[in-house]
């Protein structure tokens, strides 16, 4: 089967590969379409969690089942379905006290398992969730940002009456918004740099801080002066930390979605002071269903946010795209079967 394998830091090929073999709780899934993520283009640049190379690339993925294990039960060949890449071991610490999205010893698509960037890939039968037929495929494959941009959501600890700053209009940032905005609460600004992105953000407040010289002063006055109750950063940007601890209330909270790699410097003093708290969101705790529901119910509103569906054989272009068209690209899918 024709697959994209990582074979060294920024050397991308597509290949025949072997077709997967499924264990006895496994399925076959014959892939329809994956989306690209800024993670993907991370694995590609650094290789940052140190994964044995080469290995086929790509964890969001929606398909057909093709081949059903021996021992699964709820699926038969043919269904419509959409996967996690996230596939706890159940018995290390963290599985065993609830955080098995924080196992010790995942399988992941893309790292240690073969990804979605190919004609079939195997899934655990417990990490596969069956489609509605209204929902496309190309949709279908955000349910796994869904899930942990509700992740970001749920340790953020939001109330009715918050006021909600997501910093980073990216696909996930605005992913964020549109599921912010689903919970009332009082108030939620997506701050950006991109016109043409800001412009998908659903019901969200957009506040575009490119060029503008006092950032935190820009964030204060769309939220009528007022620091927020939590800020989700959901950019690689290390000066928008500095931003968000000033423009946090007292005993306010932010969340780091992105990922900073290396060395971020955080002013301890302004945490003391005001007794903020930061806490990160990394993959998320088992909400499948939730993010199903969402999906099923609000397919058309995502629909948008992809903008570009490429074959597999534009996957250069597609990568281009993803790592750097932010003034015309969102989401962009590639489209295998």
């Amino acid at each position: 089967m024709k697959a994209l394998v990582l074979e060294g830091l920024n050397r991308v090929i597509c290949a025949d590969v072997p077709q997967p073999t499924i264990g006895e709780h496994e399925l076959l899934i014959r892939t329809a379409v994956s989306t690209l993520c800024t993670s993907d283009l991370h694995d590609i640049a650094a290789n940052p969690f140190g994964a044995t190379l080469p290995l086929t690339l790509g964890h969001e993925g929606a398909g057909t089942v093709a081949q059903v294990g021996a021992q699964v039960t709820g699926f038969q060949v043919g269904d419509r379905v959409v996967t996690h890449p996230v596939h706890p071991c159940g018995a290390c610490r963290a599985c065993r006290t609830g955080m098995a999205h924080l196992c010790e010893a995942m399988a992941h698509f893309g790292l240690n398992m073969p990804g979605t960037f190919a004609e079939y890939y195997r899934v655990r039968a417990d990490r596969a969730r069956h489609l509605a037929d209204a929902v496309p495929f190309a949709v279908a494959a955000l349910f796994e940002p869904i899930c942990v941009c509700l992740e970001a959501l749920a340790q953020a600890k939001l109330t009715a009456n918050d006021r909600l700053l997501i910093i980073g209009d990216g696909p996930f940032g605005l992913l964020m918004a549109h599921l912010a905005e689903g919970k009332m609460h009082r108030r939620v600004i997506l701050a950006g740099h991109t016109p043409f992105r800001l412009k998908h953000a659903g019901p969200a407040q957009m506040l575009n801080t490119a060029n503008v010289p006092n950032v935190v002063a820009a964030l204060l006055a769309a939220n009528d002066g007022l620091e927020y109750d939590a800020i989700i950063l959901a950019t690689e940007s290390k000066a928008a930390v500095a931003d968000a601890l000033v423009a946090l209330r007292r005993k306010g909270r932010l969340v780091i979605f992105a990922s900073l790699l290396g060395q971020t410097p955080v002013d301890l003093m302004i945490v003391q002071t005001k007794e903020l708290e930061i806490v990160g969101a990394c993959n998320d705790e088992e909400r499948l269903d939730d993010a199903l529901a969402y999906l099923t119910a609000a397919h058309a509103t995502l629909a948008p946010l992809i903008t570009h569906t490429l074959p597999l054989e534009r996957y250069q272009e597609a990568l281009d795209l993803a790592a750097s068209g932010q003034d015309r690209a969102i989401k962009v899918a590639l489209q295998i079967g």
